[in-house]
């Protein structure tokens, strides 16, 4: 799992999570079809699936929610078609503070245009939104409202207060060799954050040929997970070779004739990303991910009321760096096809 970093991030990750709900029930309506002495499509009952994080240090929070379906015919074709599992009628979305149930936040749709293609519907999809930033450490309440039914969540949102990532250190600049020796991150826990996500991002900047505008573009070249209930800080460890493999693998463009315009690249910022789960999300991870046991058949976990899904929160520490002059005379000069000028 990996807790978004920005707001695609965030789709991706909700279309993710609420995919892997949903073909679960796709692959348990085909399963049981098999037999023909039982009839699975039982009287219609209304599934609602809502996944919701709040973040205090994002100004406007999403929502995305779906329906679970069942319906005569193949279930993998009835998933390409957005009314299996998208609501057409618009929700009474809304989210107030547990202390001042007056100060409630409405939730207006959105359609985004660039989900990927996979077992569900696409490029289309329906999120819910509002410009609305939650304050740290309070406690949230949220009802979603669909005819008759009403489905309900609460989550405690927390802060980074006296939270750092205290490794790498306070050099304004990073050098980054091509080895195999172990480099680390280090971060204090909170305890309010059973789950803890990692990404270092490297920023860098284009120009094409017959354009004086200026490309931005970033890879994210270092990924891992971190759960830690003990202890004042956790730990997390990279390699310097991973970032120049990474180098070679994600910054030409695919396109050969893409590639060929571009005439220069230039060194930008790399970013060292922690991002924290709560308690509900960690707890919903740990069911929902593949498991190495024999036992398969786990509980299904959800937070809320009539519903199923996850409504939970989250928070993010970021430290900058530069590269320092001996990384960027690597990569100029031993990379030299990627086009780095500095």
């Amino acid at each position: 799992m990996y807790i978004l970093y920005n707001f695609a991030s965030l789709t991706d990750f909700i279309m993710k999570h609420i995919s892997l709900i949903l073909f679960a029930l796709v692959t348990l309506f085909l399963y049981t079809g098999c037999s023909n002495d039982v009839d699975i499509n039982a009287e219609y009952e209304q599934i609602t699936v809502v996944y919701g994080l709040l973040d205090p240090y994002d100004d406007t929070t999403y929502l995305k929610i779906n329906k679970a379906f069942l319906g005569q015919g193949n279930a993998l074709i009835m998933a390409q078609v957005p009314d299996s599992s998208e609501f057409i009628e618009k929700l009474d979305v809304t989210i107030w503070p547990e202390d001042n149930p007056e100060n409630i936040v409405s939730f207006d749709t959105i359609t985004l245009t660039n989900k990927e293609a996979g077992t569900f519907y696409n490029p289309n999809q329906v999120v819910y939104f509002s410009p609305f930033q939650p304050e740290v450490d309070k406690t949230y309440q949220l009802r979603v409202v669909y005819k008759d039914t009403e489905i309900t969540g609460e989550t405690t949102t927390f802060s980074f207060s006296q939270f750092d990532i205290t490794s790498p250190g306070f050099a304004l600049k990073i050098r980054i060799d091509n080895t195999t020796d172990p480099r680390v991150i280090i971060w204090n826990r909170k305890d309010e954050a059973p789950r803890y996500d990692v990404l270092v991002r490297f920023h860098y900047k284009e120009l094409h040929e017959g354009s004086t505008d200026t490309v931005y573009r970033y890879i994210d070249w270092f990924r891992d997970t971190q759960k830690s209930l003990i202890g004042e800080e956790v730990e997390s460890y990279y390699t310097g070779n991973t970032f120049y493999n990474a180098l070679e693998t994600y910054v030409p463009y695919e396109d050969p004739a893409q590639e060929e315009q571009v005439t220069d690249r230039f060194t930008g910022t790399l970013e060292f990303i922690v991002e924290a789960g709560g308690t509900e999300l960690n707890t919903y991870m740990e069911v929902t991910e593949p498991s190495n046991s024999i036992i398969q058949d786990r509980p299904e976990y959800t937070n809320l009321n009539n519903g199923i899904g996850i409504f939970s929160t989250r928070a993010r520490a970021i430290k900058p760096k530069k590269l320092n002059d001996v990384t960027v005379a690597n990569i100029k000069e031993n990379y030299y096809q990627l086009k780095f000028r500095f």
